[in-house]
Order: C-alpha cells, then sequence, then structure tokens
C-alpha cells in the first residue's frame, strides 16, 4: 500500500522517472536485431522470444550497472577509511577503556589519545587494525551505498518521481536497506579491527586472528553491530539527501534558476558533514556496547561477559559508570565519521560522473529526441 502513495505534492518533478521507458527501449533494441523475413515485409517475432529477449536484455543491463556501482562504492570507501583510521583507533580505546575509581585514566579524548599510542607504541599503532578495514569497507561501502541508491532508484520508478523528491518514509527506508546489507561485511571487519586497535601487536595478524575466533568467533557482537548500523545508515542517508537537496535549492534561488542546481563536489561534501552529526550521534550507545561486545577473546583478553548478548553488556557498562559510560567516544566518533563518509560520498559522486548509469543517459537522450521531434 505504500508503494501506491504519491509523491509529496510540492516535491513532485515533472521530469519522468529515472528508468521508466527501460522496457520500452530494450523491446526496441530487441526488435531492431530479429532479421526481416527473406520475402521482406513487416518483422514479426514470437512474443514468447521477444518477452525473453527484452529480460535479458534488461538483466544484463542490470548486472553491469550494479557491479559498476559495487566497484565505484569500495574504491570511495577504502580511500575514505584509510585517511581518517586515526581517530577510529583513538575512538576505541576510548570506549574499551575501563574507568576504575582512584586510577589514573590512561586515554581523555582522541588528541591525546592518538598522541600517546604514537610516542609509546609508535606511528604504525595509529594504523593496527586498518588491514581488515581497508579490505572490508570496500564490499562495505559498496554494499551501503549500493543499496541506498537501488531503494532510491526502486521507488522512483515506483512513485514515478525524481530520486532527489522522494518522500520521507521512502528515503529512511532506501538508508535502511543500505544498513542492512553493510552489516554483512562490516561485522567480521569490525571484530578483527578492534581487536587490533584494541590489543596492538599482542592481536597478532589479521590471519591469525580469523584463525583463532573461526567464523562464529568473528560475528561476535553481531546483533550489536546491525542495531548501530541500519539506523544509522537510516539516519545519515535520509540527511543527506535533505541537506544537499536544500543546497542545491539555495545556489539555484541564488543563480535565478527554477528547480535545483547543478550537483557538485561541494554540495555532496557539505551534505555528508552534515548528516554525520545525528547519524554518529545517535547511535554511539549502541558503537559502545558493540566495541565492548567485540573486543575481547583472543591472546590474553578473555570475554568477562559470559552470554555476550547486548543486555549484559549494557548492564556492565552502566555499572561502570552510569549513563555516561555509553558516550564514551562520542566526540572522535563524531568527528570521524561526519568526514569520512563525506569523503566516501564525493568520491563516490564524483565516479559516478566519470561513468554514468548508461540506463538514464539513453534514457535522457530518447527524451531530448522526442523533445526535438514535437517543435518540428
Amino acid at each position: 500500500a505504500l508503494l501506491l502513495l504519491p509523491c509529496d505534492a510540492a516535491l513532485v518533478d515533472l521530469a519522468p522517472s529515472p528508468l521508466r521507458g527501460l522496457r520500452e527501449s530494450s523491446r526496441a533494441k530487441v526488435l531492431s536485431s530479429v532479421p526481416a523475413p527473406s520475402g521482406g515485409g513487416r518483422r514479426s517475432p514470437p512474443a514468447a522470444f521477444l518477452n525473453s529477449a527484452v529480460v535479458a536484455a534488461e538483466a544484463g543491463e542490470h548486472l553491469f550497472e550494479s557491479t559498476k556501482d559495487f566497484l565505484i562504492g569500495a574504491v570511495s570507501g577504502g580511500i575514505a577509511s584509510f585517511s581518517v583510521f586515526p581517530i577510529d583507533m583513538a575512538k576505541t580505546r576510548l570506549q574499551d577503556q575501563k574507568i576504575v575509581e582512584g586510577a589514573a585514566v590512561v586515554y581523555k579524548n582522541a588528541v591525546q589519545t592518538i598522541g600517546r599510542v604514537f610516542k609509546d607504541e609508535g606511528i604504525l599503532a595509529c594504523y593496527s587494525g586498518v588491514l581488515p578495514v581497508v579490505i572490508g569497507s570496500a564490499p562495505e561501502a559498496a554494499l551501503q551505498l549500493g543499496g541506498n541508491n537501488a531503494g532510491r532508484n526502486y521507488f522512483a520508478e515506483k512513485l514515478q518521481c525524481d530520486p532527489h523528491h522522494l518522500p520521507l518514509w521512502a528515503e529512511v527506508v532506501a538508508g535502511s536497506l543500505g544498513g542492512v546489507m553493510q552489516v554483512f561485511a562490516t561485522q567480521p571487519m569490525e571484530r578483527v579491527k578492534v581487536l587490533q586497535q584494541v590489543l596492538g601487536a599482542e592481536a597478532g595478524s589479521t590471519l591469525s586472528i580469523v584463525k583463532q575466533l573461526g567464523v562464529p568467533g568473528l560475528y561476535q557482537g553481531w546483533t550489536a553491530c546491525a542495531l548501530r548500523d541500519i539506523p544509522f545508515s537510516a539516519i545519515y542517508f535520509t540527511s543527506y539527501a535533505r541537506a544537499k537537496k536544500a543546497l542545491l535549492e539555495m545556489r539555484a534561488k541564488r543563480e535565478g534558476k527554477k528547480g535545483l542546481a547543478e550537483e557538485n563536489l561541494v554540495d555532496s561534501m557539505l551534505a555528508g558533514l552534515v548528516a554525520g552529526v545525528p547519524g554518529a550521534g545517535l547511535t554511539v550507545p549502541l558503537d559502545v556496547i558493540k566495541t565492548r561486545m567485540q573486543s575481547c577473546g583472543v591472546g590474553g583478553k578473555v570475554c568477562e561477559i559470559s552470554s555476550l548478548g547486548i543486555r549484559e553488556t549494557a548492564k556492565a557498562l552502566y555499572a561502570e559508570g552510569g549513563f555516561r559510560a555509553f558516550w564514551k567516544g562520542a566526540g572522535p566518533r563524531v568527528g570521524r565519521v561526519g568526514p569520512q563518509l563525506a569523503i566516501c560520498l564525493c568520491i563516490f559522486e564524483a565516479l559516478k560522473k566519470m561513468f554514468p548509469d548508461q540506463r538514464l543517459v539513453k534514457k535522457a537522450a530518447k527524451g531530448k529526441g522526442g523533445k526535438g521531434k514535437g517543435k518540428k
């Protein structure tokens, strides 16, 4: 029933849906490839053959564009994750640190943590755990960005409106889809990364951790990871789309144009930074729980919470420092996520412009051709 709801009347664009007419264009391709009868006359391929060929052509185009989106997301995510990794290391150490009354606090804030780790353990320790992140961030970003992008395109086609003008509920669902998909890649990567960030050299190499934990151990804390990533993606991508649309409208108004101005990387960067604040900030408690559930079980660090459940971990955190314990590392989390995803989305948007969806290009060219004929 939700799919039948119309788009917000104030946001509806007169332009056709980006993917509307794809079946007609595929049908035309197939017709042109069917040879004419030997005696001349009109082409008349069997209906069953025509329908099968149309479906095959559409499936081929869809597979090609989906693979391209995956690779673009992979490159974007890898570069963005590496660029802000020391901040993530500081956040993890702050969250894993247990505050004991009367004892000196080792890590106080992100800057002090990075400085202390650099001084005591060396520059490489600031990047301890970067390998699983670089490896895992590729499929993670590809699934997250690709899932959101696929959801937005799906709703745009079903609701017959521009992807920029989706209703709020559709943007939230599309963002949540990106979060659901990314968990499959995020969880094992986060597990190994957290162990290496907390234990440093004691944790061992990525391969040794994987061998020691096995598949069940790699997915320890996956429920907290899912509860963090799904609402985060829903909040982040919805905020990002709304912030970018507002920026494009403001620039179009300044330039005296109607509708939206042409997108550029500055808009993507600003929108990404703005969206990172609510997305990362509101999910800090779940991130702290996830870190605690994932930072044990290797080397000499035994898991103290036998059942390793969310409720037990939350109780242990509350016993340590009350509600404040759930907000440890909030500063570096917000300070990392915003810039990281802003960089990731900028690279993603730039690469999408360099390698556009050919289905949309063909549709736009067909639309322009139709308008030209109408004027004549």
